[in-house]
Order: C-alpha cells, then sequence, then structure tokens
C-alpha cells in the first residue's frame, strides 16, 4: 500500500508541473524519489516501465514500471531494462500497447529507451538489434538507448556512428550505484574528443561529484544533446530499489503489479 500510495503522488506530480527554458532530463525508476524538487526545471522524463531478464535458460518479462499520468507537462520515454536480445514474440506489441496507453491519457510520448549493457567489442551485432527494434517501432515513436563509458571512449567509431539514424540518442552512463564511474574525468574527455555523430547525452546519478572540466569539455561537442539524472530514493528506502550496482538494474519490488 505504501508503494502503491507513493506512485500515485509520483503520478500526481507529473500532471501538475511545467518546465521552463534548458533543463535537464530525469531517469525516474523509484516511486520514492522526490520528484516535486526538480519537475519545475525538468525537461523529459525518462519512466521505468519493465524488466526482460534471462533465469536457468528461460526469457521472462515483468512489467515493473509507473502507469499513465494524466496529461503529464513533460515529454515522456519509456524505459526497458534488458538482460537479454532474446527478446520473446509478445514482447514489440507489449510495448506498443504501453506507448498508446500512455499517449491516451493525454501525454507527449516521446518514445522508448531500452537498458542493455551490450558489451563494447559487440556493439555491431548490438546495432544489428535496434535496426530490427527500430523496424518494429512504430515510426511516429523514437528510440534511445543507453551505452556504458566504455563505448564512447573507446568503441569502435564505424560501429558507433552507423547507429546515426537508427537510434535517435545514446545516452552514456557516467555512474555506479550513487556515485560518478571511477575515472570518469578521463572517459569524459576521451569521449569529448571524438567524432562522433550519433546524438547523446550523459547520464549522471543525482548529488554526484563530477569532474566540472571534463563535462564542459563534453557540452562542447557537436552532438551533445544534454543530461539525464538518475534520481535516487533517500538511503532508507534503498532496499526497495534505488540506483543499483554497476548497471542500472531496475528495483527489485514492483511499482505496478
Amino acid at each position: 500500500m505504501r508503494k502503491q500510495a507513493a506512485a500515485a503522488l509520483l503520478l500526481a506530480a507529473l500532471a501538475g508541473n511545467t518546465a521552463g527554458g534548458a533543463a535537464d532530463d530525469y531517469w525516474v525508476w523509484h516511486p520514492k524519489v522526490r520528484l516535486d524538487r526538480v519537475l519545475d526545471r525538468a525537461g523529459s522524463l525518462y519512466l521505468f516501465q519493465g524488466e526482460l531478464t534471462f533465469r536457468q535458460g528461460k526469457v521472462r518479462y515483468d512489467r515493473r514500471g509507473f502507469s499513465p499520468p494524466n496529461a503529464s507537462a513533460h515529454p515522456l520515454i519509456l524505459v526497458y531494462r534488458c538482460e537479454t536480445l532474446e527478446w520473446p514474440g509478445f514482447l514489440p506489441q507489449r510495448i506498443e500497447r504501453d506507448l498508446e496507453a500512455f499517449a491516451a491519457m493525454g501525454n507527449r510520448v516521446w518514445g522508448i529507451q531500452l537498458d542493455f549493457d551490450a558489451a563494447t567489442r559487440h556493439l555491431e551485432r548490438y546495432g544489428g538489434f535496434l535496426r530490427r527494434v527500430r523496424e518494429q517501432l512504430p515510426p511516429r515513436y523514437r528510440l534511445s538507448v543507453t551505452g556504458l563509458m566504455d563505448w564512447g571512449s573507446q568503441g569502435r567509431l564505424e560501429d558507433l556512428n552507423r547507429l546515426h539514424g537508427v537510434v535517435d540518442e545514446i545516452v552514456f552512463q557516467a555512474y555506479q550505484g550513487r556515485k560518478p564511474v571511477r575515472d570518469h574525468g578521463k572517459y569524459l574527455r576521451l569521449l569529448a574528443g571524438r567524432a562522433l555523430t550519433v546524438p547523446f547525452k550523459l547520464g549522471l546519478v543525482e548529488g554526484g561529484d563530477y569532474d566540472g572540466d571534463a563535462l564542459h569539455l563534453v557540452q562542447r561537442h557537436p552532438a551533445y544533446r544534454g543530461k539525464v539524472i538518475f534520481l535516487v530514493p533517500p538511503l532508507r528506502d534503498s532496499r526497495d530499489g534505488g540506483p543499483p550496482p554497476a548497471s542500472a538494474l531496475p528495483p527489485r519490488s514492483a511499482l505496478n503489479d
């Protein structure tokens, strides 16, 4: 009941605030984040919707995200966490139903984001998978993917730039748990100097102590499109979720079963 009440308050907040001027975007994965403190300056909201897992040789999809708010003032991106690229046949239709449900409530639905930790050496293979997703996604919706910092700093430039036109953005995740990734300044400086053409954003954790000079260098890159901040719940609620180690896995407990 407490989780349902927290989720209801969060959805009510979504409908009642507007952003003005340049704004950061936010990931919302947990019902107990203090969304009200950022909505007046927020841009788009990335809302967790579900998780595709692979356990003991079986693929399973769990819908664990938020219900559609009523006419949010913010563009919405629906986020799907994937542990495997072996998608069950029903999943594209499930995602399309989610998109239409959010749009039917008067929301501006930007599209979807896939959160999958593709190894940097397998970017070419992952690109083939993303092309198939793009073909199945209704053309009015856009496609975002998360990316490891290794992608931007060490991935083959040809593989990354081939994603331009397949995905609409990559969000490079510069955090691990509740902290910036180790040596993030080095990664950011390498990213700033690369000839990327695919649009990208930086994914930062709320309250993270980042190298300001390195961030400034990245922000001058012609393909840079802004920041996405991972909102964290209070520490006392970390047992229910929050940014987990390594790869932003979703909260363990369902928000809407």
